[in-house]
């Protein structure tokens, strides 16, 4: 048995497609199946199933697979110990982060990052909670930037930054004219919400204290993971959305018209770098969290006058 055939099983796991496996080990299938036909032999055992599509593994071989990614981890530990020793931050950085987080805080801080650490090659990727989570758990990913609390086993979280809620109002509608606004004055039938399975989505819901959203004097439905979409339908004289506080610093001036913002304490959310518990790249995380609170500006850096809203 060696690493490279536990690497190989894993990639079939992932993929459950042997060609995508092998195209992402970086070698031909037919090496790829020659090597976990071998340990199949060895072990005398059979962990995938060939006759299914996509393919899946066996019993036992599910629990092959696990135990294999725990010593693919271990063997990534011991290099983890080893940069942690050192003083610099270098090496390899896999980051998932949420879309309504990535759009608006990679071009605040992966610049910087990339400058003041150029031995440190860093690998971003917008993915929802659940494949941030996912991918974590697979060691496909690193690090992730996401909203909390999370409260999943095995994950640690470290609060970074509390964002606020703006609104975005048309011009034809009442709150149009309020300077302040309250959670109160919102309502679900009259916004604009991003399709399901963002956070964000859930937050709004949340914040307005309704479980459903039913959106009855809107004129169309709409499913879409962009706010700027959304912020277009406003612009039309439709209703209503919510933006989180990093997307009101890249609008025009036209649009900062139609932004109004919550009287206090005024709702946010929980932004945190999530890690595998155990996770040894302290000085990267530290470096990483640094770097976000650096280029943010200041008054996102504590939750004062603030209420923390979940998303769960």
């Amino acid at each position: 048995m060696t690493i490279v055939q536990l690497e190989y099983i894993i990639a079939v796991d992932t993929y459950r497609h042997f060609v995508t496996a092998a195209e992402n080990c970086n070698v031909t299938q037919p090496t790829l199946s020659m090597q976990i036909k071998k340990l199949e032999e060895e072990l005398d055992i059979v962990i995938f199933d060939r006759n299914k599509q996509p393919i899946e593994p066996t019993a036992i071989g599910k629990r092959i697979i696990e135990q294999g990614r725990a010593i693919i981890q271990g063997k990534e530990r011991i290099s983890e110990l080893i940069d942690n020793t050192r003083n610099d931050v270098s090496g390899e950085v896999r980051i998932g982060i949420i879309p309504t987080i990535a759009s608006y805080l990679v071009p605040l801080f992966i610049p910087q990052l990339v400058d003041k650490y150029p031995d440190l090659n860093i690998y971003v990727e917008e993915l929802m909670t659940h494949q941030v989570v996912e991918k974590m758990r697979l060691g496909q990913i690193d690090i992730g930037i996401v909203a909390t609390p999370l409260a999943e086993e095995g994950i640690e979280e470290q609060p970074v930054y509390y964002e606020p809620f703006a609104l975005y109002v048309s011009e034809s509608h009442k709150l149009y004219e309020q300077n302040k606004i309250s959670s109160h004055d919102l309502k679900l039938d009259e916004m604009w919400l991003l399709t399901d399975g963002h956070c964000f989505r859930n937050h709004v819901i949340n914040l307005c204290g309704e479980k459903h959203y039913m959106p009855k004097k809107l004129k169309f439905s709409y499913k879409t993971g962009s706010l700027e979409v959304l912020m277009r339908f406003v612009d039309n004289q439709f209703g209503y959305t919510l933006l989180p506080f990093l997307a009101t610093l890249n609008v025009n001036s036209e649009q900062k018209t139609h932004l109004r913002f919550f009287k206090e304490p005024s709702p946010k959310r929980e932004i945190s770098i999530i890690t595998p518990q155990g996770f040894l790249k302290e000085k990267l995380v530290d470096a990483i969290k640094k770097e976000i609170r650096i280029n943010i500006p200041k008054e996102l850096r504590h939750l004062d006058n603030g209420k923390v809203i979940q998303w769960r």
